[in-house]
């Protein structure tokens, strides 16, 4: 019978009705009233659900009542339950050995200890324990702690700073979650959310959280929502908001007899406070007492923070109050921490320690985002970097300098390459996903010294630009020596190629002359007049049509140390691959052109052609995927053909010609062109206009004269005619 109402008890809590729970436990406790151990395991059951209620102080009390009579696996879970109680108190307990015996305590005890690792930075020892958990709770069930542990792995992931997989699995388990469950899983994604910058969906997730936590009665998590909603909207921008929100998490904490928890209340009062202009004594002083008891509570990332926020509030105090990041600070904390480093220091006039920091915070963001598949959260990423490389423009002493800490901020941006072959079926892109974030987190990346650099452009010239805030500076690299200069404002730069698209999108239709192009790169330009051209635009300036502004034969690469690693690609052995796609007017005719220029060449539709090809001519249109580049596709007729699928076939060919309207647009990344460069293709050739259709079967004819005739493809690209459709081709990687 007691058994039967334990049960009862937990499945009521598991699916959401808590008071419920209660009452079935009010009920067996009257039942054992003359059995002690009965009594206890009530109690001992009593104590997750008290203290999901916000009633801390009652589950200690039940503890103390039911321990002296247990013992055994009642006894360990018992005390499994505790140290969840007295986390939720605010102070971690050590962890413990896990019991042989029961399953279900055991996997209890290694979550338990998993969780207390992860919040004290002991990744590697959170990860063992989760791991192990994982394996017990799959062996022996039931689905549902299958369900804590993999919850517990994605927040471990997240806190990590692995939030692309953290994320995913949080989207993949909270279907099958309840009540509780899903109100915590909530929790946990609204936390990954805002690690990874997604602070306004961050902010709804827990707004929502809580109303549902309140209304089952789950008072504790309604608490915590409106905690981490505080620290959301403070990431939002805005810190009134923020303040009293912290203010009623604070309320709640020292209603439900949780002092650890107000402390971290006051940690995000302190954070508000600063972000909203409060300079006062008082603040500096509580942000001290702050993370001190929250050092001693076993929180070292509020404290950090907290001291962080106190540090750039308080700059004369700066270098005492800004804690050092350790070996446990999470990726994010320490990339937040080196850039407030960088900017305390540049603010005292300390150059030299201002780089230093500013290295160090490129370098935390590259490792950051090695795993990171999707172009969003890489870009969100790279928003810190700007703020970096705005003080690497401001303090470096020369361009060469300049050159070398863009070169590091652009590797952020770099896609990853696929793993390994993809198989097919509906549940292998998770798989395929994984397998890419796991080899770029694995792979070497490429270190180009700047010595190796200049040496390899050889007679060629490198113009690369930098970007800080609205500014736009380009730094141009020629026989060995570096120059600055100052292009003015980005924002101008953009319109302006816009503007010359639009002209030249215009002139292909009615047949007129295009407009002047921009005189703001001439400078820039004018030094590799007689010379070949590597250009390394910044974000939507990929999509200038660069042909129009210069004659000599140039490539557009998404960093020179890109471009040296395409250079060092050793030279395909194979046939030529001549394919078309459907929805294209001008491909069979454009096609046909091309084929006698290559006896032997292999025309269709299917991506099987291209198999061990040298070139590759694809009339076709393709889609970007910034999820995950390496989804984005060429539409053959056979289907798409995505970058797994192209890394299938096997080496990939040394030259791509992209056929179709706008095949080379792209920010930053270049599109379709860059994650087929980090494929592992040498060359590609794409427009970044549209490319008519009566004009393009001629145009792709002589391309491919001067190609066969054998001009490298930058060099054919500057040999065509210089009309409309021509200047909207270019060339990106080796060239």
């Amino acid at each position: 019978m007691i058994d039967t109402l334990l049960a009862d008890a937990l499945a009521a809590k598991e699916s959401g009705e808590l008071a419920r729970g209660l009452a079935v436990l009010e009920r067996a406790l009257r039942l054992s009233r003359d059995d002690a151990r009965g009594a206890a395991r009530v109690r001992a059951t009593m104590i997750p659900l008290l203290t999901a209620q916000g009633r801390t102080a009652q589950a200690l009390h039940m503890a103390e009542l039911a321990e002296p009579h247990l013992d055994g696996a009642d006894l360990e879970r018992l005390r499994i339950n505790l140290s969840y109680a007295r986390a939720s108190r605010g102070r971690l307990e050590k962890p413990a050995p896990p019991r042989r015996g029961d399953p279900a305590a055991r996997t209890g005890r290694l979550i338990a200890n998993g969780l207390t690792h992860a919040y004290a930075g002991r990744f590697e020892a959170a990860g063992s324990a989760l791991h192990a958990a994982a394996a017990l709770a799959a062996r022996c069930g039931p689905r549902v702690l299958e369900l804590m542990v993999a919850n517990n792995q994605a927040f471990l992931a997240a806190r990590r700073g692995d939030l692309p997989w953290a994320l995913g699995l949080f989207a993949e388990i909270e279907p099958e979650l309840g009540g509780e469950r899903l109100t915590q899983c909530r929790l946990d994604r609204a936390e990954a959310l805002l690690a990874a910058g997604f602070a306004g969906d961050a902010r709804e997730l827990l707004a929502e959280a809580a109303v549902a936590a309140a209304a089952m009665g789950f008072a504790a998590d309604a608490a915590n929502a409106v905690y981490l909603r505080s620290l959301a909207e403070l990431a939002c921008g805005d810190a009134r908001a923020a303040a009293e929100s912290a203010v009623l998490a604070r309320i709640d904490f020292a209603a439900q007899d949780r002092p650890g928890w107000v402390v971290k209340a006051e940690h995000a009062l302190v954070r508000a406070r600063a972000a909203g202009g409060d300079r006062s004594p008082a603040l500096l002083a509580s942000a001290r007492r702050t993370a001190e008891e929250l050092e001693l509570l076993g929180w070292p990332e509020p404290a950090a923070r907290t001291l962080l926020a106190a540090a750039l509030a308080f700059p004369r105090e700066a270098p005492e109050l800004l804690p050092r990041p350790s070996a446990r600070t999470p990726a994010s904390l320490r990339l937040a921490l080196d850039l407030a480093a960088a900017q305390v220091h540049a603010a005292r006039g300390e150059n030299a320690p201002a780089l230093r920091a500013v290295r160090a915070a490129l370098e935390t963001a590259d490792r950051l985002t090695r795993g990171y598949l999707s172009l969003e959260l890489r870009a969100r990423t790279d928003r810190t970097c700007r703020e970096l490389m705005a003080l690497a423009v401001e303090l470096t002493r020369t361009p060469r300098e300049l050159l070398a800490f863009e070169e590091l901020r652009r590797r952020i941006l770099r896609p990853p390459s696929p793993a390994r072959p993809p198989r097919t079926g509906a549940e292998d892109e998770r798989e395929r996903r994984e397998l890419a974030r796991t080899a770029a987190l694995t792979a070497p990346r490429p270190h180009v010294t700047m010595p190796d650099l200049l040496s390899a452009l050889d007679e060629a010239v490198l113009v690369e630009l930098v970007r800080a805030g609205d500014g736009l500076h380009a730094v141009v690299a020629r026989d060995g020596r570096c120059r600055r200069l100052d292009l003015g404002s980005y924002t101008e730069a953009v319109k302006e190629a816009r503007i010359l698209r639009f002209s030249l999108t215009r002139a292909m239709l009615d047949g007129g002359t295009p407009g002047p192009p921009p005189a703001r790169f001439a400078d820039a330009l004018a030094l590799a007049a007689g010379r070949e051209l590597v250009l390394a635009p910044t974000g939507a300036l990929y999509g200038m049509p660069w042909a129009a502004l210069t004659g000599v034969p140039f490539t557009v690469v998404p960093s020179a140390t890109a471009w040296l690693a395409a250079q060092r690609r050793e030279a395909v052995r194979g046939h030529v691959a001549l394919l078309h796609g459907p929805g294209l007017d001008h491909a069979r005719e454009e096609l046909a052109a091309l084929a006698p220029r290559y006896p032997g060449a292999r025309t269709g539709t299917s991506a099987r052609l291209l198999a061990g090809a040298r070139l590759a001519h694809l009339a076709a249109h393709g889609t970007f995927r910034e999820d995950d580049p390496l989804l984005s596709a060429i539409l053959l007729q056979d289907g798409p053909l995505t970058g797994y699928d192209l890394a299938e076939l096997g080496p990939p060919p040394e030259l791509v010609v992209l056929s179709a309207c706008d095949a080379g647009q792209g920010h930053d990344l270049l599109g379709l062109p860059g994650v087929l460069l980090s494929l592992g293709v040498r060359t590609v050739i794409a427009s970044v206009t549209p490319l008519p259709d009566a004009s393009s079967p001629a145009l792709m004819r002589e391309l491919h004269r001067l190609l066969a005739e054998g001009l490298a493809p930058a060099a054919a690209l500057a040999a065509l005619p210089r009309d409309a459709a021509a200047l909207g081709l270019q060339c990106f990687g080796a060239g």
